[in-house]
């Protein structure tokens, strides 16, 4: 799994997004003008099954997430 469709997932888990492309859209929107400098195709690597299954447990029901700090969560 991606880390944008980490993100995206958390978001649409969280009732903030209904559609999964619309959450990684958002994710992609933010990575571009938060980090304008940065290469999103390069940051949005595949992460391991386990670790994202566990970001999306612990925070996918969140009821405020904070996409900026997520992305710099899970840069390498």
């Amino acid at each position: 799994m991606r880390k944008a469709e980490v993100i995206a997932t958390c978001l649409v888990n969280s009732n903030i997004f209904r559609e999964i492309r619309d959450a990684e859209s958002a994710v992609q929107h933010t990575f571009s003008n938060e980090f304008p400098a940065q290469d999103y195709w390069k940051w949005n690597a595949d992460i391991d099954d386990k670790a994202a299954e566990h970001i999306i447990v612990t925070v996918g029901r969140a009821s405020r997430i904070n996409v900026k700090s997520f992305i710099e969560d899970l840069w390498d």
